[in-house]
């Protein structure tokens, strides 16, 4: 049994992994600053979401910001509640925001996972995961990347999420503190914000509005956030899991153009998809090797993106 402090635990990941560690022997702790990403998601939206999202669990809130707050405060709060894992999903969770605002980028993915980790180290935390990206890889090298993958972001926020995973790998090596890093791609389901390509695009096709893809072979691995959240729960408790990275995803890339024709279908909706040159601003994906995943921790995803789209429209 352990004690988990989630960072983000308000999030779309982080609330569904919540409502998940209630019906286990682990007790879950929030910390959340209730983060409209610099204007990116509207206020009155993200309020609402926050209220359907609390209404899932029973655990309480505690409304701090990790990446601004004073260090001192970080310790007294870490001090305070002894969590036996943090689970650090406070960030901004797409890079078009970093890309806009680099600078807070750099303070919420850098700053604010320094805070934690000293106060991690300083107080006997015995895991630390970092949740990361597939942003990290840059464009994808083969078909399939695993973990081993090569490491070249192209943009702002996966390179500072790799920068982030080395420091993350760099407290182990100073200080012994154990850690799990997660790479997880295109997290996808209900009580997600509008702000996403796929919540985009159903709200498209629900108003017969023209869907549009920059790209024609664009694939992403789109992956469930109960899926997800299932192997977030396992780095953070499973004995394998310890000092070791993993890619959590469905491990199948499926193509934008296939996501807006399931969305049309889904909804009966008479959008039309058209489909431009990529604009290079975002790497060339696909999917992900979760063997290491499956073999190490039993991770097992079951939720394909025609049933998970299915289910995501459903609860809008």
């Amino acid at each position: 049994m352990s004690k988990i402090l989630l960072t983000g635990g308000l999030g779309f990941i982080g609330h569904t992994i919540v409502r998940k560690l209630e019906n286990t022997e682990h007790t879950p702790v929030i910390i959340d600053n209730r983060s409209d990403y610099c204007g990116a998601i509207n206020r009155n939206e993200l309020e609402k979401l926050i209220q359907e999202r609390k209404a899932l669990f029973k655990t309480d809130v505690q409304e701090h910001n990790v990446c601004i707050s004073n260090t001192n405060q970080i310790d007294y709060l870490v001090n305070d509640i002894k969590p036996d894992v943090i689970v650090h999903l406070a960030a901004f969770p797409r890079a078009k925001v970093v890309i806009q605002n680099p600078q807070v980028g750099c303070d919420v993915i850098l700053k604010g996972l320094l805070n934690l980790l000293e106060s991690a180290r300083k107080h006997n935390v015995k895991r630390f995961v970092f949740i990361s990206s597939s942003m990290i890889y840059g464009d994808f090298d083969q078909d399939c990347n695993p973990e081993t993958a090569s490491t070249n972001p192209i943009e702002p926020y996966g390179i500072m999420k790799l920068c982030a995973e080395h420091l993350v790998r760099n407290y182990n090596r100073l200080y012994g503190l154990e850690y799990s890093i997660v790479r997880p791609s295109a997290v996808y389901g209900p009580y997600d914000v509008v702000d996403r390509v796929l919540s985009k695009f159903i709200v498209k096709a629900k108003a017969d509005k023209t869907m549009r893809i920059n790209g024609e072979g664009l694939a992403l691995d789109f992956s469930y956030v109960d899926d997800v959240a299932d192997g977030m729960i396992l780095c953070a408790t499973h004995p394998k899991a310890a000092n070791e990275t993993f890619n959590i995803t469905r491990s199948v890339a499926r193509s934008l153009v296939d996501a807006g024709n399931i969305i049309i279908k889904e909804t009966n909706s008479n959008s039309e998809l058209i489909v431009s040159e990529n604009d290079g601003k975002y790497p060339k994906r696909g999917a992900l090797d979760i063997s290491k995943a499956r073999d190490l921790l039993g991770f097992n995803p079951t939720v394909n993106i025609e049933e998970g789209l299915k289910q995501y429209i459903d609860s809008l």
